[in-house]
Order: structure tokens, then sequence, then C-alpha cells
């Protein structure tokens, strides 16, 4: 036989003998994280087509955010030549919007953004399917469901904001990390873990909470007959990925201006 396709016990589909390579297996839980990607797409594009939520000014975070990178590429620092009370991820990350803002103007370039930061905003429900499918298809439905639909969820990724690509680079260091309910063995994926995380507290310094929980799971779990060091040795893994993580974006503008980032991100803004 060619191929054979016969359905699973779980509702799913199977295939068995030699079948195409390209062929798509679906699943339960893949259609119900579709299905919510979907939703969360079309809440989020929603908001955008209303009057003046693309093109117009509709917050007042997103202007130093998004004006940060536009100011970044005319040679102006963050920190040392204005002030910017989060960290440097979000400039970083709409450096390709206001790029592209020198061909087409900034009200285009915002547009860029605002799209950039839906689209941030719906692959976080596509992680949070993918951290849980394995508790099956209702806690993915539930997962996926109140994320797609949560107001504040929705209604942060209406312009430049940071929660989302806060929300995002967590879940992605998440998904890296753990195998189903348990943490990975792999070094690799824990320092990579760790460097997503890391990135997430570059944009947004409340990534110290998932951090935290990620680092005891780590003191805390594990086989007791290995003893501690292995699981320092995860810790400390983890820890480096995301030191590595946080301190390549950041540590450029400390150097510049160290005082100037004290000064924002210290006592304007955790203070």
């Amino acid at each position: 036989m060619s191929g054979t396709i016969l359905s699973s016990a779980s509702g799913g589909v199977v295939e068995s003998g030699r079948t195409a390579p390209w062929r798509l297996r679906f699943s339960a839980t893949g259609t119900i994280i579709a299905g919510a990607v979907a939703v969360a797409l079309a809440l989020r594009f929603y908001q955008l087509t209303r009057p003046g939520y693309l093109l117009g000014v509709t917050e007042y975070d997103d202007g130093p955010y998004f004006g940060s990178a536009v100011r970044l590429l005319t040679g102006d620092l963050p920190y040392r030549d204005f002030v910017l009370v989060q960290p440097p991820g979000i400039t970083l990350l709409m450096i390709p919007a206001a790029l592209v803002g020198k061909l087409t103007g900034p009200a285009v370039a915002m547009a860029i953004g605002r799209v950039l930061t839906v689209l941030a905003s719906s692959a976080g429900v596509l992680l949070v399917g993918l951290l849980v499918r394995h508790r099956g298809a209702l806690a993915t439905l539930l997962a996926c469901g109140i994320l797609a639909f949560y107001p504040n969820s929705v209604a942060a990724s209406r312009t430049v904001l940071v929660e989302p690509w806060l929300t995002m680079f967590c879940l992605i260091g998440a998904v890296v990390i753990f195998d189903g309910d348990r943490l990975t063995s792999s070094r690799r994926r824990l320092v990579w873990g760790g460097v997503a995380f890391g990135f997430a507290g570059a944009v947004e310094m409340w990534a110290i909470m998932p951090v935290l929980a990620v680092f005891g799971l780590c003191l805390a779990t594990g086989a007791a007959a290995a003893g501690l060091m292995p699981r320092i040795r995860r810790a400390l893994l983890f820890a480096g990925g995301t030191a590595a993580g946080f301190l390549v974006p950041v540590l450029p503008f400390a150097v510049m201006s160290p005082r100037g980032i004290y000064q924002s991100l210290i006592v304007a803004q955790v203070g």
C-alpha cells in the first residue's frame, strides 16, 4: 500500500504506511489552537479597523516607545539623549518598522508597528496552546480561549505597547523549557529558554517574576537520587541564558549612559 489514513482514538488523524511527507496531521488540540489564533487575530485586527486606530493617536505610551526606535536610527541614544522608562527591547523590536518609516513616513511606520504588535499578541495564543496541549482538548480550549478573549490582552494589542511582546517572549521561553509538565533535560533548551526570558526582561522588567519561578523549579524538581548538584547546574544554565538574553540588548545602552539607564529603569520605573 502506498499509504493508509486511520482515525485515532483521540479524534485525530494518523498516517501509516508510506504517505506523502507533506500531508498534514490534524488533531483536536491542533484544531482548537488554530481556531483560537484565528479568533485572536480577528478581534485584534478589528480594533485597527475602527476610525483612527490604525493611523491616528490612541495612546500616549506608544509615542515614546516607537519614537525611541526612530530617534535611535538618527543617532540619538535612549537614556543618554532622551528619557525612556522601559528597557530598550521595545526600541530594538520597532527598528524594522522605523526603517520602513524612512520611506513611507511616520504614520505608516506606526501602523506597521501596531500590526506587528497584533501579531505578537496573537502569537501568545498559539504559544499557550503549545504549552498545554499535552493536557488534552479541554485544557487547550480553556487556555487559548481565555487569552484570545481576555479584554486586557485585546486592549493592549491596539498599538505599540510592551505587554504583548513581554507575554510572547515569556511564553516562547516556557515552550522551549518545558516537556509537558516537566522541565526539559536538554541543557541547550534550558539555555535558549533562558535567553527568551531574558529578552522578555529587556522588553519589560516584570519578566523577573516568571524567571524567578522557573529558577525555583530548576532547584526544586528532579530525581532525589540524583542529588543537589545536577539541579544547581540546571538552574545555573537557565540563569546564564537569562542573563545573556537580558544583557546583550541592554548592556550597550548601559555602557553609554549608566546614570541615565539607572534613573530611567530603577528610579523612575521600578521605584
